[in-house]
């Protein structure tokens, strides 16, 4: 087991290897858990997704095996592939190189700013999660955005100087003397990652050599997360594939407002007002609409069903409350059109309006609820059939 701890902590850039198959276990699933005598490939730990990748039979070799996972349980690796391979197989592994080094420049980013702000602020990062989109940080302090652009300009910084990233194990004396962040109590020989100036931490996962292998960090977001922070970050190509998206996005809204891309805030915010405005305009044209129609409806008429193409749901509601008023017997708003149904409201301050509920139910398969005063809810039918139900008091 040392040999194969050894090959795949420390060297990062061993994607390749032979090794013999130990023993081959078949899951429930159908799926098959491989333990070889040695590996290159890094289990999911510590907050960090598995590495992924291949491995090919020396017999077979026309018939590579993808790797969907890799675990470690009792310091034994487990290598999950689709089939299985008999004990004493020998095969050659090949890591996924693109992915492993993604996941290196996000891990070694990662301690920077975690280094960084436990120096400025004391914060410790109690959790971790880098997967295959998305890097989260959790801090057990409070930090906002304008602190961490510092604490960014400052990683990138170390990023430019392309300091060395150290591996060491020391003896037990030397980690007796030893300060250095750890977010669990560590058994056995400890592993510690030194980043110089920056951070010192126990930590198993693979690293780059270099900072300036991480090409760059940026923060993309922060919020406030279990009485402290969860932050997130991107590092190297998945930094620049993000930033071109969107800048892909504000060349677009810059075209389609007409506005240059260091302008679009504020187009947006004048555009916001804008349609502000207009809604405003159409309510106050669409509540002259509705008391015009409910004018037009005689005052003797105990139940009253009106039929509109497009009316929002308070409008709905502040109708039929209007018409139960003046009203004894059912009053029913409905919105939609014969293609697509339609929604409604139906309320009255005499009468029992799930009588009426359950009758649309069960002529017109209407779905909906309410109370004994107001029910509510949609239908598909037509106007026509609609109308023809003839909603009136009392029901028979």
């Amino acid at each position: 087991m040392e040999k194969t701890l050894k090959l795949y902590y420390e060297d990062i850039h061993k994607t390749d290897f032979s090794a013999k198959v130990l023993d081959c276990i078949n899951l429930a699933d159908g799926t098959f858990e491989i333990i070889l005598d040695q590996t290159a490939f890094f289990p999911e730990e510590g907050g960090q997704k598995a590495d992924s990748g291949r491995i090919t039979a020396s017999r077979n070799e026309d018939s590579p095996m993808e790797i969907l996972d890799v675990q470690i349980r009792d310091d034994i690796i487990y290598h999950k592939t689709a089939a299985g391979l008999p004990a004493g197989t020998v095969v050659t592994g090949q890591v996924n190189w693109q992915k492993r080094f993604d996941f290196m420049q996000q891990h070694t980013g990662e301690h920077l700013l975690s280094g960084l702000v436990h120096t400025y602020y004391g914060f410790r990062n109690v959790g971790f999660h880098l997967g295959e989109e998305e890097v989260t940080l959790d801090f057990d302090g409070i930090l906002t955005l304008e602190q961490l652009r510092v604490l960014e300009q400052e990683v990138n910084r170390a990023i430019a100087l392309n300091l060395p990233v150290l591996i060491r194990y020391p003896s037990n004396e030397e980690l007796a003397c030893l300060e250095y962040r750890s977010k669990i109590e560590i058994l056995g020989a400890v592993r510690i990652v030194e980043i110089p100036g920056y951070d010192v931490c126990a930590c198993c996962a693979p690293h780059v050599d270099f900072t300036g292998q991480i090409g760059l960090l940026k923060v993309t977001g922060v919020q406030k997360h279990r009485g402290g922070v969860r932050i997130n970050i991107l590092c190297g190509t998945r930094a620049l594939q993000d930033y071109t998206q969107k800048q892909n996005s504000v060349s677009s809204i810059s075209v389609q407002l007409s506005a240059k891309p260091e302008m679009i805030a504020d187009a947006v915010a004048r555009l916001k007002e804008e349609n502000l405005r207009q809604k405003n305009r159409m309510i106050a044209l669409q509540q002259q609409f509705l008391q015009l129609q409910l004018s037009q409806v005689p005052v003797e008429q105990e139940d009253v069903v009106l039929f509109f193409d497009d009316l929002d749901t308070p409008a709905m509601r502040d109708t039929v409350n209007t018409l139960c008023e003046t009203h004894p017997g059912y009053c029913a708003v409905f919105t939609g059109n014969d293609t697509d149904g339609y929604q409604y409201i139906l309320g009255s301050l005499h009468q029992n309006c799930r009588e009426a509920a359950a009758l649309l139910s069960e002529k017109l398969g209407a779905k909906g609820g309410g109370s004994e005063r107001m029910v509510q809810g949609r239908l598909k039918a037509s106007r026509e059939k609609i109308r023809a139900l003839n909603l009136q008091t009392p029901m028979d």
